[in-house]
């Protein structure tokens, strides 16, 4: 009975660390390899999937305010759910997207879901979530 009763914790355990997380603004994110994906519901635009990766790297990662999110794999065809589009970030860039573009780079200051390497931190993409409170309470 306590062989049956560890295997289930430890089942149980696997099972927990697979599951999607919920950001505050409804979005999924689901860890794929390299990294994660902010799984979009269809009519979602850079802020907030931008806001649920940020929220994913800060309490599902550990990440500061000043680790910097890179799009691994711009708006397209969801990985971990079918039939979704996604964008794919991650935390640990190799040296080529470490040098992607910022807000700024060629005067351009619209936040990108397609530009492959494009980049901000943390603290940057969290402002994003604001707009889940205003859409809510709205002053």
């Amino acid at each position: 009975m306590h062989r049956i009763l560890i295997s289930a914790l430890a089942l149980g355990l696997a099972a927990g660390s697979a599951q999607a997380f919920t950001a505050i603004n409804g979005l999924t994110v689901a860890p794929v390899q390299g990294g994660f994906e902010v799984v979009t519901r269809g009519a979602d635009g850079p802020r907030q999937i931008w806001c649920a990766a940020a929220e994913y790297a800060r309490q599902a990662q550990g990440a500061g305010g000043n680790d910097r999110l890179y799009i691994l794999r711009g708006y397209g065809a969801s990985l971990s759910e079918s039939g979704k589009r996604g964008v794919v970030f991650t935390l640990h860039p190799d040296s080529e997207l470490a040098n992607g573009p910022r807000p700024g780079t060629d005067g351009n200051y619209s936040v990108s879901m397609r530009r492959v390497g494009y980049n901000l931190r943390t603290a940057h993409a969290e402002q994003f979530c604001a707009d889940t409170f205003e859409d809510v309470w709205p002053f």
